[in-house]
């Protein structure tokens, strides 16, 4: 029996040298198929429901996308182009957005161009009730003639994790959050959503009264809603890379299913808004800014319920979850509205958000 196993091995051995180069191939491609297929595998259970119980991972994603509330249609399913974009960033559904990749100048500058609609102000500049909001002396930074320092103007930057957000005046119908998100096309499409035009009012109330504004509109919810939070979070660092002094970073969203959406202010139905904190106490992600986050977010409550009573809901404090705050100390949520708000009430809390920015800033 010995001297059968020894010549057999011996002949195995005799035609695995015969192959020579070539027999070391082959581990090699198998060691490549088996880590793509772990990594196809790995993709299958972050995103289906069936054959795998990952509620903690669900709980943890609801968690990191405010008024998420749920999967959503097509977010989920297993598509070969989503595994292709995250790999190589290129979108296979779309030929133009191969085509834009191709282009020497960046899709970002195609997005740029959009035509916003100007919107006249209602409450920046008519705002009856007391007490009125008061445009700050804002001077360049430097010495006066009686030796004083002025502060230079405050600086913002708005953005957009959830790019896609809508505004519908009405409640969801089967509870599909699906419904108020646009599907954008390409990263280059020039759809303004509903949360894209209350950051560009509120960009414009703002710098109305004195502040200077950086609005970013890049599309994050590209290939899907679940890759949002990532996508923002390579925008805010380019922006704060290239610009280090921000006063407030500000991540505009529009929330979904709050019971009481509107406030009647000088006569106007108005959007109620929330201030939305993480402070990734409860999960083992960094965040030590979050105190200032918090402090920062109570300030602006507080002054908002002083000017405007009720526009401002309570603050909302998740401790699983930090919401890109810890790229900036005064980094914030802002909730503008809800889906059953119509965008007009909507416009018209970002103007009231503005007067209350001005005074915190």
């Amino acid at each position: 029996m010995r001297l059968r196993l020894r010549r057999f091995y011996k002949r195995i051995r005799r035609r695995a040298s015969a192959l020579g180069q070539e027999f070391q191939v082959i581990p090699l491609m198998l060691l490549a198929l088996f880590f793509l297929s772990l990594s196809l595998s790995g993709y299958y259970l972050l995103s289906q429901d069936s054959g795998f119980d990952h509620a903690l991972a669900r709980s943890l994603l609801n968690l990191g996308l405010p008024a998420y509330g749920g999967a959503q249609p097509d977010y989920h399913s297993l598509d070969m182009h989503l595994f292709l974009y995250w790999l190589t960033n290129y979108d296979l559904r779309d030929p133009l957005h191969m085509v834009e990749a191709a282009l020497p100048f960046s899709p970002q500058v195609v997005a740029h161009m959009r035509v916003w609609e100007d919107r006249p102000f209602v409450f920046i500049q008519e705002l009856s009730f007391a007490p009125e909001p008061v445009r700050p002396r804002l001077e360049p930074a430097g010495e006066t003639e009686r030796g004083l320092v002025d502060r230079a103007a405050p600086k913002v930057l708005i953005y957009h994790t959830h790019t896609s957000e809508m505004y519908l005046g009405r409640a969801l119908e089967g509870g599909s959050p699906g419904q108020a998100h646009h599907q954008f096309r390409s990263l280059a499409d020039p759809t303004i959503t509903g949360v894209m035009a209350v950051g560009r009012h509120l960009s414009n109330a703002l710098t109305s009264l004195g502040v200077k504004v950086v609005h970013e509109t890049r599309i994050h919810t590209l290939p899907s809603i679940n890759s949002s939070y990532a996508n923002s979070e390579r925008t805010v660092r380019e922006v704060l890379s290239r610009q280090k002094d921000f006063d407030l970073v500000i991540d505009l969203h529009r929330d979904a299913g709050v019971p009481s959406p509107t406030i009647l202010i000088n006569g106007r139905e108005v959007a109620r808004i929330a201030i939305v904190v993480g402070t990734a106490q409860n999960i083992p992600l960094q965040h030590p800014n979050y105190q200032e986050n918090l402090a920062l977010a109570y300030r602006i409550k507080a002054l908002g319920d002083a000017l405007y009573p009720g526009l401002m809901r309570p603050v909302q404090v998740h401790k699983e979850a930090r919401y890109n705050q810890h790229l900036h100390p005064g980094s914030l949520i802002f909730e503008v509205g809800s889906v059953e708000n119509t965008l007009e009430e909507a416009l018209l809390a970002a103007e009231l958000l503005a007067s209350v920015l001005v005074r915190a800033l």
